[in-house]
């Protein structure tokens, strides 16, 4: 009974290991016979990480332990996936784990919940009655997709003037004139024979989500985009737009990323942790686009299976029924 009355706390904190060994946010409580810890790995943590959250509870054979239930979402994490280890035995002692897989859907300051679950002292010199352990909160410093001294969307220089070019005679330019009409005029043709008979051999047209999946496809067999990271980044986000014009109705291609983020936001045609993972998705595209960053092999892998998921394909690839 005094060991059931007295309930220890250590409140949420952040480890302060080394450089080269990985941070976590902990948080460990112990009351009687159980003792409850949660921690988050890494913290702080990139916005396109997927930190794994580890909740552990260890306990005297004779207790009985409810596990806590969680939904699709903790707080401003989307659970992407989880994970029930088998128990071990540890100095006569059970210890039960399940570890979520973890998707932040923004930057910042973000606390976890206090987790609490219920146990009964069922051992001979337990009470038999039902009791509840509590963990402190848990604050998660995630970090945007580029560190803080990458170059800044706002810091960009204005564009330079355009430079004059010699004026070609009446007769060249003429020339160049008709064989660009030619040119357009039989590429024209090429395309609407070609997509003509595709649409006749499938007896259906294809879904926005078909549409987008065949460019992707494409997009991952262009050698030009592989070599050329900008280059992936524009066509990307040039597919994840299309849709949203096929699916919606907006009609934004000349816009600016604000501009187009605007224009989503007074149609209520996403929600918002949707409308929170597209921001993110953008503006992460933008700062390649425009601003030379260059990003990691794991960050353009990240980005284009964000936009496969947006754009209603699963994990592997195939289009969402």
């Amino acid at each position: 009974m005094a060991m059931l009355a007295g309930c220890a706390r250590h409140a949420s904190t952040t480890d302060d290991g080394s450089d080269d060994k990985p941070q976590v946010a902990r948080s460990e409580v112990q009351r009687g016979p159980v003792k409850l810890s949660v921690t988050v790995d890494p913290s702080p943590a990139r916005l396109s990480d997927e930190p794994i959250l580890t909740l552990e509870i260890e306990y005297a054979t004779g207790v009985k332990v409810r596990k806590p239930e969680f939904g699709t979402a903790l707080n401003d994490f989307i659970i992407r996936d989880f994970r029930e280890p088998l128990p071990r035995v540890k100095d006569d002692r059970q210890v039960f784990q399940q570890l979520y897989i973890l998707e932040p859907t923004r930057a910042g300051k973000i606390v976890i919940d206090p987790i609490s679950i219920t146990f009964t002292d069922n051992r001979d010199e337990g009470d038999g009655k039902e009791h509840t352990l509590q963990t402190e909160p848990i604050t998660v410093e995630v970090a945007a997709a580029v560190a803080e001294e990458a170059p800044s969307l706002a810091d960009l220089r204005a564009p330079a003037d355009p430079l004059p070019l010699p004026e070609p005679s009446t007769a060249a330019w003429w020339w160049i004139v008709v064989l660009a009409i030619v040119v357009l005029g039989a590429a024209g043709a090429v395309w609407w024979l070609r997509r003509r008979r595709k649409v006749v051999a499938a007896g259906i047209a294809l879904t926005p989500a078909e549409l987008a999946y065949l460019e992707l496809q494409r997009l991952l067999e262009n050698q030009a985009a592989r070599d050329d990271v900008k280059l992936f980044y524009v066509e990307l986000t040039a597919i994840v737009r299309r849709y949203i014009e096929r699916t919606t109705g907006i009609h934004a291609p000349e816009q600016t990323t604000q501009e187009f983020l605007h224009e989503i936001s007074r149609q209520p045609v996403f929600a918002a942790e949707e409308s929170r993972r597209l921001t993110s998705f953008l503006e992460a595209a933008d700062l390649v686009k425009f601003a030379a960053h260059q990003p990691r092999k794991e960050d353009v892998e990240e980005s284009f299976r964000r936009a496969k998921v947006f754009v209603g394909c699963g994990a592997s690839g195939e289009v969402a029924a």
